[in-house]
């Protein structure tokens, strides 16, 4: 696939505020994978004495139910409840030693944090969302849930609302988030400057990485961060 981003590096100049989307863009999805599809299905079993396959089985069939265009999907504390597994908090905390940033997440937000307001846009609740960023929360200006704050999911209306709450004109506030249709499409229909983060490599015109982000907001051309990681 081919993704056309180019008319969005254009006016870099004006961007005061840049948007960070959480997992797969600044953390790896390690820990909530372990979370939501191994220690759940666990819990779910040990609480109803069945074997862990037909335990997840049982899960995985819930969540598929509900889907990841549902703010339900994300929000732990609903997951929780309904399974009758207890507080979410304890477990959460329990596991945060398997929380990993991307190589090159902490040096761009240091790198970036003394020149533009740096913020993270999520359709994580902040239950979820504010541990699995507490490593680097002292970089990070502000944190937005659309599921904790608005209800749902990251949308066009979320991103005006976040702009609003920013005090920032949409074309002030770049996106980068890893969702062509939650991070790309949303905030770019409400007028942010977007960049899709494609870590895979496969496609073209988009960030391979954060160092491309860098290198984008100091001139250089992407290829040239590229050669460098």
């Amino acid at each position: 696939m081919w993704y056309d981003v180019n008319p969005m590096v254009e006016g870099l100049e004006q961007i005061k505020v840049i948007s960070f989307d959480a997992e797969g863009t600044l953390a790896s999805h390690a820990f909530s994978r372990t979370v939501w599809q191994e220690v759940v299905p666990r819990m779910y079993g040990q609480k109803h004495g069945i074997p862990f396959e037909q335990a997840a089985s049982q899960v995985f069939s819930q969540y598929h139910c509900i889907g990841p265009n549902r703010k339900e999907w994300y929000d732990i504390d609903y997951w929780f409840r309904r399974l009758g597994l207890g507080e979410s908090a304890p477990v959460i905390e329990a596991y945060r030693s398997l929380i990993e940033f991307y190589p090159e997440s902490r040096p761009v937000l240091d790198a970036l944090c003394g020149r533009y307001r740096l913020v993270v846009a999520s359709s994580t609740p902040f239950e979820f969302l504010r541990p699995l960023l507490r490593d680097v929360e002292g970089r990070i200006e502000r944190y937005f849930s659309a599921t904790s704050s608005l209800g749902r999911v990251k949308d066009e209306e979320f991103f005006r609302w976040m702009c609003r709450e920013l005090c920032a004109e949409p074309a002030e506030v770049l996106h980068v988030g890893d969702s062509w249709d939650h991070d790309y499409l949303s905030s770019s229909a409400a007028g942010i400057r977007a960049l899709y983060l494609d870590r895979s490599g496969a496609g073209n015109n988009c960030l391979h990485s954060l160092l491309d982000l860098a290198a984008l907001l100091d001139g250089e051309e992407i290829g040239e961060s590229r050669s460098q990681t």
